[in-house]
């Protein structure tokens, strides 16, 4: 039986966010917009632009990938 409690919820938001930025950052060298990302996940997840930063935010604390914000980028930890 699937367990569709919030947290399984939450994890799998969490999950589909993250390899949706793995698969576009491999399409795309190793560099991919910050503000570009957000809004398609926006679109296709539905969740506010502050939810998928701290979803994204998760994601590169585990070291799939480095936010800089300050220049409005995701990179690869290969290419940071």
């Amino acid at each position: 039986m699937v367990s569709r409690d919030g947290a399984a919820i939450r994890r799998g938001r969490i999950q589909h966010a993250t390899k949706q930025v793995l698969s576009t950052l491999q399409r795309n060298n190793g560099v991919i917009s910050l503000s570009r990302t957000l809004a398609v996940l926006q679109y296709e997840i539905g969740l506010t632009r502050d939810k998928l930063m701290e979803y994204l935010t998760i994601a590169a604390d585990a070291e799939f990938f480095v936010i800089d914000v300050e220049n409005d980028k995701i990179k690869s930890v290969t290419e940071s």
